[in-house]
């Protein structure tokens, strides 16, 4: 299935850089349009710019319009300003056909609110593909905030 190999994509660009995203998520994106690959993106050190961010820039500087394509990102797109501005809000404003996201984002200032932001703005959204593998690959990220732990 299409969608597994563009997320299979996505969670070897976040695995590239994992270890080198500081206390952020190795997360990884991928840009399809036309059935094929054409813009990838992974999370930068902090304050960089987020994977879903560098792929949008890579589609638009190489003249695709996001709107007639679709995402594949390993987590949730993150909801709220911090060091860099909300990827979920970039998502809306630049609007692909459809989204796909491997695993729900367990941060508490996120949680299902950049779904639902995406989802509001009526973008298809699709999520759990390959989750299992999203699991594994992000283990740090989602034992952070396992219930229980402490994840202030």
């Amino acid at each position: 299935m299409d969608d597994e190999r563009f997320m299979r994509r996505a969670l070897a660009l976040g695995d590239k850089v994992r270890g080198r995203t500081g206390d952020n998520p190795a997360v990884g994106c991928v840009i399809v349009h036309g059935g094929r690959i054409v813009a990838e993106g992974a999370t930068q050190p902090p304050g960089e710019p987020h994977a879903e961010a560098m792929a949008i820039q890579a589609a638009e500087a190489a003249g695709v319009p996001i709107s007639e394509c679709g995402l594949y990102v390993t987590l949730e797109p993150c909801a709220f300003h911090g060091r860099t501005p909300p990827c979920s809000a970039l998502i809306v404003e630049k609007r692909p056909q459809r989204v796909a996201i491997a695993l729900r984002d367990p941060h508490p200032r996120v949680d299902g609110a950049g779904i639902r932001e995406i989802r509001g703005a009526g973008i298809e959204v699709v999520v759990g593909v390959l989750a299992e593998e999203a699991a594994r690959s992000l283990a740090d990220w989602i034992d952070r905030f396992a219930p229980g732990e402490d994840s202030a």
